[in-house]
């Protein structure tokens, strides 16, 4: 990364140099556009983010320049929205929501324009999806939650056109897995289980399906391993105890064979901890199982007592090892 900085630079240099001799120049300034991106997304990766933040608002305001003088040039309008994504996805990281929603706005209608435009354009369908994941994702954060089902609901709709139209295409399944698990979570968020248990249905038969066609797929198995935690925890809300056992059992399986698999990676041996902890939780208090919740708290504790060690500065994992000791003083 320090070495792509560096050409990056001398890229982003020579283009300013081209830019500032012919200033009439469309094609300079659009590359130069382009070099402040490379640059943002490089200290984006290097966690420099204010830094990024800079060189996305250089490559914002050139974009706009350039929109402004071709507004109907379609390279250059969706080069602007590419904009305004990466500084909404800046500002969201910098934890400054409502900027980032604001961008987000910006990104949207611009996608939303190229797609009324092109409505064929099957890039153009899938990046409006995206921004309104975007700006699901952040007015959920913002606390707007029926806002953030409308932008849902969008999301849903275009991802289930994109895999009807290319059934065989994955990464349009897996988008359309991942717009059923945010539905599903925000109608739970609102009371509405029952709704909530039918996306969480849907997320998990097609990352199923995924998953079965790719069993190697790291990401698609964790991703059916999280589908079950969701049908656990709802089917549990519901009350039906022996369907949410058999859930939180899959995902408990399928963490513990990520975290076999790959037992250095800290995501899979919290996801594990996890799964053990909701495990023991319904022992006790569901089936007033004292002694099977306590093995499985037990788990819990070692596995978060070795997260602890070797990541003494993350307070969550500090914060659910207080939990498991306490869960295991009680039973």
């Amino acid at each position: 990364m320090d070495k792509a900085l560096g050409f990056y630079e001398d890229y982003n240099r020579l283009e300013k140099e081209l830019h500032d001799t012919f200033p009439n120049n469309v094609e300079f300034k659009n590359v130069l556009a382009i070099s402040y991106e490379k640059l943002g997304n490089t200290h984006a990766a290097l966690g420099n983010l204010d830094k990024a933040l800079g060189f996305y608002e250089d490559e914002t305001k050139l974009f706009e320049e350039l929109h402004d003088d071709f507004p109907n040039n379609v390279q250059i309008k969706n080069g602007l929205a590419i904009s305004y994504e990466k500084l909404g996805s800046t500002h969201a990281a910098l934890g400054n929501l409502d900027k980032a929603l604001g961008f987000y706005e910006d990104y949207n209608r611009l996608e939303k324009e190229l797609h009324d435009t092109f409505p064929n354009n099957v890039e153009f369908k899938n990046v409006l999806a995206i921004s309104c994941q975007y700006l699901g994702i952040t007015h959920a954060a913002l606390g707007n939650l029926d806002k953030a089902l409308g932008f849902y609901e969008d999301y849903n709709r275009l991802e289930k056109e994109l895999h009807d139209a290319f059934p065989n295409n994955v990464g349009f399944k897996n988008g359309l897995a991942i717009s059923c698990q945010y539905l599903g979570i925000t109608h739970a968020a609102l009371g509405n289980l029952d709704k909530a248990l039918g996306f969480y249905e849907d997320y998990n038969r097609l990352e199923k399906e995924l998953h079965d066609a790719f069993p190697n797929n790291v990401g698609f198995k964790n991703g059916l391993a999280i589908s079950c935690q969701y049908l656990g925890i709802t089917h549990a809300a519901l009350g039906n105890l022996d369907k949410a056992l058999g859930f939180y059992e899959d995902y408990n399986r399928l963490e513990k064979e990520l975290h076999d698999a790959f037992p250095n990676n800290v995501g899979f041996k919290n996801s594990l901890a996890v799964s053990y902890i909701q495990l023991g939780a319904f022992s006790r208090d569901k089936q007033q199982d004292k002694a099977k919740a306590k093995a499985y708290f037990q788990q819990a504790e070692a596995l978060y007592m070795e997260l602890v060690r070797d990541a003494p500065g993350y307070v969550a994992f500090q914060r659910n090892l207080k939990w498991v000791k306490g869960a295991l003083a009680g039973v």
